[in-house]
């Protein structure tokens, strides 16, 4: 009757004794001292792997082994950074259950490059861009060779015949002449670039895109010449466009006519209709609500049309904007908007109808925005009578941002600048001209941290100044503004003046805790008193960008209250 708790007792103690030892098993360690800095990294990764190829738990036996190979290797593990006559000194010691293999490393001489010869021979050889790297060859007599540069160099030559089309380019003789009598390293390169390849037609899978409007996505011509790099942009280029979901380019080398290369592009689709339903309260807004419907192909020609409905105590708003792809759709379009907003800040009120039709033009990290826009405004202002305002004026808006990382940049930078103006003599109640910078700056100067400089600057020009609606006037306070104010509680006025530092410093995880310094005014005067606000928070970095909670007082403010806000979205 107890024959099975004895049986039992005596699995766990041989389960424990062949697990046990295991945990108090053998382990060695490297000392290695005379070299630093990329050798040493090298080497180490090599003594990893030589570790690794022994299965755990190490025996003394395998220790021994592998104290044996070890000098070995690290010569070895020397010589792509130019050492070829390293002496090694080399001990096992053994305490408790610790090996420990020292090695001290005298690495000799560097070799050093005594000759170049490179020549390049084809069609290829009088381009600029192989008679600007012969002119700088990255290997010069006197340098200390190393493997890594020499394979650069290589890949440099190859990467130069892709981008101007020499695809067949080729490496017809490549020599490392090593004297290590008297150290010294002689060099051989000869590249012969073959004959220049072109581009050819480029066919599109069917989609929902007419064939007319996919091929207006093309930035290069049949007959231009191949670039592996022109082709790896325009898939970027496509990929990150709102047209496509995926999309796959690839150069059909196995169909190559007459030097040409034909493209293929193969393309998938997003849905045809995309909803947005979001709710939350905002710490100055109250409980708030948007509502979105974008209708992403109204034509088989790239037209779309996005709308969108927001509902807060402070802004009320329905909003259309008709979207007309350009002549090449990932940098040029026209839109056509209508808004209808209801804004409700702390010193007035506003129910404004506004009407827009612009041309957007993308280039890189930049896009431009010329407009024309028709405003009626009826709104009323503390201490002003009621006005009703009728406005025709263009706009000129341009804004740059580029960052090293979309959702949580450690660097980046944002700039814009919107000037837009009436002529009261044309189709408007007032005259005036008015221009907004705004800019933020991030920049990490260490692993833990971030700082974030951030500014706007706005200044009008007004006949006068009773007939300027309320929706073109500026406002201060908020998040992103002056935090510690409600929401574009400073203000209105005719100027405005922001400015605010932030400190973040990561904590642990995903999370930073910040404190930072606000101060900002917009008024009828320039430089007229600041509203001053600091504080701290706390950022919690997710997969759709920072959640940021902070705790801001109002320091211009009467008993100094302190004001909870929350964000979250990308900086950027």
């Amino acid at each position: 009757m107890h024959k099975k708790p004895l049986t039992l007792l005596w699995m766990f103690l041989i389960c424990f004794m062949i697990l046990v030892p295991s945990a108090y098993a053998d382990t060695v360690i490297f000392n290695i001292n005379g070299i630093k800095g990329a050798a040493l990294t090298h080497i180490e990764a090599k003594l990893n792997i030589l570790e690794t190829s022994y299965p755990a738990p190490l025996s003394e036996k395998d220790i021994q082994a592998i104290y044996q190979k070890t000098p070995a290797d690290i010569k070895e593990a020397l010589q792509p950074y130019g050492y070829f006559k390293a002496t090694l000194f080399s001990q096992l010691t053994h305490q408790k259950n610790k090996w420990t293999i020292h090695c001290q490393v005298i690495p000799g001489p560097l070799l050093r490059i005594t000759s170049v010869d490179f020549k390049l021979t084809g069609p290829g050889q009088f381009a600029p861009a192989f008679q600007k790297l012969q002119r700088h060859f990255p290997l010069q007599p006197g340098q200390a060779f190393l493997v890594e540069d020499y394979n650069k160099t290589k890949a440099l030559l190859f990467e130069i015949a892709n981008h101007s089309g020499y695809l067949k380019a080729e490496l017809i003789q490549k020599e490392i002449q090593i004297d290590l009598q008297h150290d010294t390293v002689k060099i051989i390169l000869h590249f012969d670039t073959g004959m220049r390849y072109y581009f050819g037609e480029v066919s599109f899978n069917k989609t929902a895109f007419s064939p007319d409007f996919l091929k207006r996505f093309i930035e290069f011509k049949p007959g231009e010449p191949f670039s592996s790099d022109t082709l790896l942009t325009f898939q970027q280029d496509l990929d990150n466009s709102r047209y496509f979901q995926q999309v796959i380019v690839t150069p059909e080398t196995n169909q190559i006519v007459d030097y040409r290369v034909p493209v293929t592009l193969f393309a998938t689709l997003p849905k045809s209709e995309q909803y947005h339903v979001g709710v939350g309260y905002g710490t100055f807004t109250g409980p708030r609500a948007t509502i979105g419907v974008e209708l992403r192909r109204m034509t088989d020609t790239g037209h779309h049309l996005k709308t969108q409905l927001q509902l807060s105590s402070v802004l009320k708003g329905l909003a259309a904007k008709y979207f007309i792809p350009g002549k090449n759709p990932l940098t040029d379009q026209y839109t056509l908007g209508a808004d209808i907003q209801r804004f409700i800040p702390k010193n007035g009120k506003s129910t404004s109808e506004k009407l827009s039709a612009a041309y957007v033009k993308t280039i890189r990290y930049w896009q431009s925005d010329v407009a024309l826009n028709y405003l009626v405004d009826h709104y009323d202002i503390i201490d002003e009578p009621s006005e009703t305002s009728e406005l025709l004026f263009p706009s000129f808006f341009v804004s740059r941002v580029h960052a090293d990382n979309v959702i949580f940049p450690r660097h980046g930078s944002a700039l814009s600048l919107n000037i837009q103006g009436s002529n009261k003599q044309i189709v408007s109640s007032t005259s005036f001209i008015q221009g907004d910078l705004k800019g933020k700056y991030i920049v990490s100067p260490t692993e833990f941290s971030r700082v974030i400089v951030r500014g706007e600057l706005g200044y009008t020009v007004v006949n006068d100044l009773l007939r300027l609606p309320l929706t073109l006037r500026f406002f201060a306070g908020g998040l992103g503004s002056v935090r510690g104010y409600p929401y574009s509680s400073i203000g209105p006025g005719r100027y405005l003046e922001v400015a605010s530092v932030e400190y973040q410093h990561h904590v642990v995880g995903n999370w930073h805790a910040a404190v930072f310094y606000d101060v900002g005014t917009a008024s009828n005067h320039f430089n007229d008193t600041f509203s001053r606000g600091n504080g701290i928070g706390v950022i919690y970095n997710s997969v759709i960008g920072p959640i940021q909670l902070y705790v801001a007082r109002a320091e211009s403010t009467h008993g100094k209250p302190l004001r909870v806000e929350f964000s979250i979205g990308p900086d950027f």
